[in-house]
């Protein structure tokens, strides 16, 4: 007998609270102004402080310290500490939990639900070629070349400031997935989705299948904000976790699941040389 799935989607709802509680740490410099000293937050997604810790985003760094050609052990330390998390938990998570740019994309997606429109498929590892590309260009032309025009920076500057270039290219991208390609921007462009793409398989937690419970009923593959081809050796059973580095833990084909088939859970030590294995298998 199939167990019969909640109402209501856990893992969506947490993902709402921590995409809007961090667009409103973002936001509470505007609210929350220390007048005789520094607020307990302040900055971008690119760097902040938070109660007197430097957070940098470890893509940003590499561009800049490639773009100056200097080396900083109290910038290096600041990425760090981002890069570790994200190494730990699984790199794509700030696609689908923090991106700014990505929850304005989710709502674009209810539009598609209702209204059937093209969608252009496109190789997934695209991005990671482009955030190569990116760091190669920073060192070449010494300049953070992703920093200059990211949507990302953009988003967070016109909520705090105002529109401007950031603006248009906002709306571009918006119009991009709405008409010609579904999450095309995160799922084949975004040169920071590359990059946590890269690290990706290292995280601790993935998407588990129990395959006694799985149908094979395609509901996972129609919600997944990454690229429905992550999941398809879990699906074939092939795999017990979903091990591309693309799955960002949206925890979307969890909540959709009508058989609780799913769930998110932190690797073991014998499915890490299981899968160590297997890979090694399909390599040869």
């Amino acid at each position: 007998m199939r167990l019969k799935r909640k109402s209501y989607h856990k893992w969506t709802v947490v993902r709402r609270l921590v995409q809007f509680g961090i667009l409103l740490l973002f936001l509470s410099p505007l609210f929350f102004v220390d007048i005789e000293g520094e607020n307990f937050f302040f900055g971008s997604l690119s760097s902040s402080s938070f109660f007197g810790i430097v957070l940098s985003d470890p893509f940003a760094t590499l561009q800049v310290m490639l773009a100056s050609k200097t080396f900083h052990l109290t910038f290096i330390g600041s990425a760090l500490i981002i890069l570790l998390f994200y190494v730990l938990i699984r790199g794509r998570v700030f696609c689908s939990w923090v991106c700014p740019v990505n929850t304005m994309l989710d709502f674009i997606d209810k539009i598609r639900l209702i209204i059937q429109l093209p969608d252009k498929h496109m190789d997934r590892h695209l991005k990671v070629y482009l955030a190569g590309l990116i760091l190669l260009l920073s060192l070449v032309i010494s300049v953070p070349v992703f920093e200059v025009f990211s949507p990302i920076g953009f988003t967070m500057r016109n909520m705090l400031f105002t529109g401007g270039v950031g603006f248009w290219l906002l709306l571009f991208i918006m119009l991009f997935d709405l008409f010609i390609s579904k999450r095309g921007w995160c799922r084949y462009i975004c040169p920071l989705g590359g990059f946590y793409q890269a690290i990706g398989r290292v995280g601790m937690f993935r998407v588990k299948f129990d395959h006694d419970l799985c149908t094979g009923c395609d509901r996972c593959r129609q919600v997944c904000f990454a690229d429905p081809d992550i999941l398809e050796p879990a699906i074939n059973r092939e795999e017990q976790y979903v091990s591309a580095g693309d799955c960002s833990l949206c925890g979307m084909c969890v909540d959709h699941c009508p058989t609780n088939a799913l769930i998110i859970a932190m690797r073991k030590n014998d499915d890490l040389k299981n899968e160590y294995w297997h890979d090694e298998r399909m390599k040869a």
